[in-house]
């Protein structure tokens, strides 16, 4: 939607993966995490030419992208109102579900960093677009880089879907 060639997204991902130090296995996924929902490429194509491991990486990036997108009613009930329980169950439910579908923690992280390319070209998303993944990266993602100990993913998402939930609060923190 950039307009860039496809094949910056997961370039960019990988090198966000190799800021962490990551190991080739988790970067070479960070590389290949779309081509098989977005190319030719099958799960059994990227084990016989990358190995197991990386197909394992690829795969599991694959499925907790299909978890259930956030309710775009979410934040919008008012603070200690009664849908608030509600919400942060839905919350915490959505976080461990993702947790819990990983086997190998490096899901996760190739995830995070998905997200964070993906926050970082957000300017081309449609408004409600922009709106609905900013709400889930502040509600899920950003904790969950927190409580891995990614602390320049968390601020970095944090900001980036803070400027778009509450553009006027943020300008004026910017200025």
């Amino acid at each position: 939607r950039s307009g860039e060639p496809f094949v910056s997204h997961p370039v960019a991902v990988s090198i966000l993966l190799a800021d962490l130090s990551m190991d080739r296995d988790t970067v070479v996924a960070g590389l290949l995490h779309d081509t098989v929902e977005d190319t030719f490429l099958r799960f059994e194509d990227v084990e016989r030419r990358f190995g197991p491991d990386v197909r394992a990486l690829v795969e599991g990036e694959t499925k907790v992208s299909k978890l259930p997108k956030l309710d775009a009613t979410l934040g919008s009930e008012t603070p200690g109102g009664p849908g608030q329980t509600k919400e942060l169950e839905q919350l915490e439910n959505l976080r461990q579900m993702f947790v819990a579908m990983t086997d190998d923690y490096r899901i996760i992280i190739i995830k995070l960093a998905d997200r964070l390319h993906n926050m970082r070209t957000l300017e081309h998303m449609p408004r409600h677009k922009q709106l609905r993944i900013s709400r889930e990266t502040i509600e899920i993602f950003a904790p969950l880089a927190h409580r891995l100990g990614i602390w320049q993913f968390k601020a970095e998402l944090e900001e980036i879907a803070f400027g778009y939930l509450y553009p006027r609060p943020a300008a004026a923190l910017a200025a």
